[in-house]
């Protein structure tokens, strides 16, 4: 199945919407509320503001404006500067802008090991090793 456009979110759950279980989408998700459990996406799953997962996250790539409290699998990981990633994630790429929280362990897949933090300043530092770990 060919990536989904991640701008065009079709599985949303809303602010003030709490969901508890396990869910599978094939579809870019937004989650603007409460998910209590495991979400596995084929495509972007983006951690609105307001969003705050307690579980396990795998999915091709992720984008954290909220809060994620557990273990995220996924090729590629942005904790936006209001973004709080509390737990361990195994990805490919990590990009923390500054204000950005993350405390856990983080995983790099072996082919691809640079970390990109942006400085206040508006500069990049790139960073280079297989597993490194994190502390706000």
């Amino acid at each position: 199945m060919p990536k989904s456009d991640p701008n065009l979110i079709t599985t949303l759950i809303g602010a003030g919407c709490e969901f508890e279980g396990n869910m599978s989408t094939s579809t870019s998700t937004r989650i603007d509320g409460k998910l209590n459990g495991k979400i596995t996406g084929e495509n972007t799953i983006i951690i609105g503001e307001n969003g705050l997962v307690l579980g396990e996250i795998k999915s091709a790539d992720t984008v954290v404006y909220g809060r994620v409290e557990g273990v995220i699998e996924t090729h590629s990981l942005e904790i936006k500067r209001s973004g709080i990633v509390l737990g361990d994630v195994f990805i490919e790429s990590l990009i923390v802008e500054d204000g950005g929280v993350y405390n856990g362990r983080c995983t790099m897949d072996e082919v691809t090991e640079n970390i990109s933090i942006e400085t206040t300043e508006g500069t990049k530092k790139e960073l280079s090793s297989n597993t490194l770990e994190f502390k706000g």
